[in-house]
């Protein structure tokens, strides 16, 4: 052979490098169509299917979109969006719904009312952006990153909103009236308000009227916690009743100063 020529490619070269584009291009799996979305998460007692986001993305990195589907099935009714999923193709062709992993019981206290949420995809992360019937923006966002090991999206970080301070510890908050309290600036500030108010006009009564008041308060909070405690407006619920009930406690020290 002479200098300077190059060699052919060996036919055993060749037909390896075919092989190899074969088998990646089996691997690249068909995109997920809206169609097989719809039915793949259909309610199998009714028909109907709404889908109200959809994106691709390939989270495992390797050449394949899964779909990010918010959609609503006929079996929600007027309650929004009841399909929340990730959805990847599998190499026989089927459709996986991909684990997310829910909310803790504390970050779901920060909720109040009808909650619904969102699925996105941003900086290759997945993201659930939750609104509720409280008014705030954005009151709960968390943000998940595939793992492969584990087959399913974990939490990396959860953004929940501020708790203010208020008459009792926001940390220790169980119930839905503590923690509408804890999250509503307006309804911490009345309830540290109504709590000065209360302790410095006990203060200043005998024992015969500072019980009554004592029996008052005590009355008005367990009535404060079954009123809106029921409400899915727990904010407004709270923050009503407060306003009231600071015009009572005014009310009951004017009466005791005309004795």
């Amino acid at each position: 052979m002479q200098r300077g020529m190059k060699r052919a490619p060996s036919l055993i070269a060749v037909l390896l490098l075919t092989v190899h584009i074969a088998a990646f291009a089996q691997d690249l799996r068909a995109k997920i169509s809206e169609d097989e979305i719809k039915h793949f998460v259909k309610n199998p007692d009714c028909e109907g299917v709404t889908i109200y986001s959809l994106e691709y993305f390939d989270f495992a990195g390797e050449g394949n979109d899964d779909a990010i589907v918010v959609a609503s099935t006929c079996a929600t009714g007027t309650a929004g969006p009841d399909v929340h999923s990730v959805l990847r193709r599998q190499p026989d062709g089927s459709l996986l719904d991909l684990k997310i992993g829910e909310p803790t019981e504390k970050q779901q206290t920060a909720l109040f009312g009808q909650v619904f949420y969102e699925l996105n995809v941003k900086r290759g992360l997945l993201v659930a952006t939750y609104h509720d019937e409280s008014g705030r923006t954005d009151p709960l966002v968390i943000q998940y990153r595939w793992d492969a090991r584990d087959n399913g999206f974990q939490i990396v970080e959860a953004k929940t909103p501020l708790r203010y301070k208020a008459s009792f510890d926001c940390e220790k908050a169980k119930t839905v009236v503590e923690n509408a309290i804890c999250y509503s600036s307006t309804a911490a500030s009345l309830d540290l308000a109504l709590d000065q108010a209360y302790k410095t006009w006990l203060n200043d009564l005998n024992s015969p009227d500072s019980d009554t008041l004592m029996k008052e308060q005590q009355d008005w909070l367990r009535k404060r916690d079954v009123i809106c405690g029921a409400e899915r407006s727990a904010f407004q619920c709270v923050e009503t009743l407060y306003r009231a009930r600071l015009l009572e406690v005014e009310y009951f020290k004017h009466l005791h100063s005309l004795r």
